[in-house]
C-alpha cells in the first residue's frame, strides 16, 4: 500500500536532483534560464522521446562499460564477474555464468540518474547491499570517494567511445530496440520528433541508421548531456530553440522523477512502462491525472491521437 508521503518523497527527490544539476551547470557557466518566447508564432506539436529505457534497452551495454570502468577506478580487485577480463564481442556469452549479478544490475537500473550511478550498482552488488530506494541508493553513493566517481564517469564515456570505434557491430548488439520500435518509427516519420537524453548524442547517432534502429531522427534533433543532464533544462532549451509552447510538447520517459519535474511546466508527460521504472513508480503514476501511462501496445495509438493538429 502506498505510504501517505510517497508523492512528497518522489517530488522532493526530483527537486533536489534538479537543484544539483542546476548548480553543476552554473559552475560550468551554462545559461540555465534563457529567455523563452511566451507567444510563439507557431503552435506545432513536438514529440520528445527519452532514449535509454524508451527507445532502446541499453542495460547490457551499460553493464559492459560500467564493469570496465569499475575495475579501473573503483576496485581493481573486484569480485564481480570474478574480476575476469572480457571483450565486447564475447560479453553476452560471458555473462551467462553470472546471471545473478546481471539480474541485480537490471533490478537497480531504475535509480540511475547519470553514468556515475552505475558504479553505485556494482558497488552495491559487490558488497551485498540493498539499494532498493532512491534515498538508500544515494546514501550508498556518498560512501564512494567523489574523486573515484569523477574518474569513473570520465572513463565510462572514454571506454564507450573506444568500444564504438573498435567494434561498432558488437557494441550495437548490446543495445537492442524495445518491441515498440515500429510504432516509434511511424511516429518519427509522421511528426517532428526529438530525442531528449542524459546520454551523449555521439553515442546515439550511429545506432539510428538503417542497419540498426532505422529511426529517422537527425543528430541536430538530439538534446543530450552536452546541453544538460536535467530534463527541465532540456525542456526550456527546446522551447527557446524551437519556438514552441510547453503545452505543445509531448514528452515520453521511463523515469518518473523526470516526469514529475517537467509536468509543472505544462509539458504533456507520458510514462514508458516498458522501460526501467519500478512497480511502485508505475502504481504511483497511475494515480496522477497528468501522467499518461503508455505500453508497448498503446504507444503509437495514444501518441498519434495526442499529436494530431487541433
Amino acid at each position: 500500500m502506498e505510504s501517505p508521503g510517497l508523492r512528497g518523497l518522489f517530488e522532493e527527490f526530483a527537486r533536489k536532483e534538479r537543484e544539483s544539476r542546476l548548480n553543476g551547470s552554473i559552475q560550468e557557466g551554462k545559461e540555465l534560464n534563457p529567455p523563452i518566447n511566451k507567444t510563439p508564432q507557431n503552435s506545432k506539436k513536438l514529440l520528445a522521446l527519452d532514449y535509454d529505457g524508451c527507445i532502446v534497452d541499453s542495460v547490457m551495454e551499460a553493464l559492459f562499460v560500467s564493469y570496465i570502468s569499475y575495475r579501473k577506478h573503483i576496485n581493481k580487485k573486484t569480485k564481480i564477474f570474478d574480476g575476469r577480463q572480457v571483450r565486447v564481442e564475447n560479453f553476452l556469452n560471458f555473462i551467462s555464468d553470472y546471471q545473478f549479478q546481471v539480474k541485480e544490475f537490471r533490478r537497480y537500473r531504475p535509480y540511475i540518474k547519470d553514468a556515475s550511478d552505475y558504479a553505485v550498482i556494482l558497488y552495491g552488488i559487490e558488497n551485498n547491499l540493498n539499494l532498493g530506494s532512491d534515498k538508500r541508493f544515494f546514501e550508498i553513493k556518498d560512501q564512494i570517494p567523489s574523486e573515484d566517481l569523477k574518474k569513473y564517469y570520465e572513463c565510462f564515456y572514454g571506454a564507450r567511445n573506444e568500444i564504438i570505434d573498435s567494434n561498432f557491430d558488437a557494441w550495437a548488439k548490446l543495445t537492442p530496440p524495445f518491441g515498440c520500435i515500429d510504432g516509434i518509427r511511424k511516429l518519427a516519420n509522421r511528426y517532428e520528433t526529438l530525442i531528449v537524453t542524459t546520454n551523449a548524442a555521439e553515442c546515439i547517432t550511429g545506432l539510428l541508421a538503417e542497419p540498426y534502429l532505422n529511426l529517422h531522427i537527425e543528430e541536430k534533433n538530439i538534446v543530450d548531456l552536452h546541453v544538460s543532464t536535467d530534463k527541465v533544462v532540456h525542456m526550456k532549451h527546446i522551447t527557446r530553440k524551437r519556438n514552441v509552447r510547453f503545452e505543445d510538447m509531448h514528452f515520453v520517459d521511463d523515469n518518473l522523477n523526470h516526469l514529475l519535474a517537467t509536468e509543472p511546466l505544462g509539458v504533456n508527460v507520458y510514462l514508458a512502462t516498458w522501460g526501467y521504472c519500478t512497480k511502485e513508480q508505475k502504481a504511483f503514476a497511475e494515480k496522477e491525472e497528468n501522467i499518461i501511462l503508455l505500453t508497448e501496445d498503446t504507444v503509437y495509438s495514444v501518441l498519434d491521437a495526442s499529436l494530431q493538429p487541433t
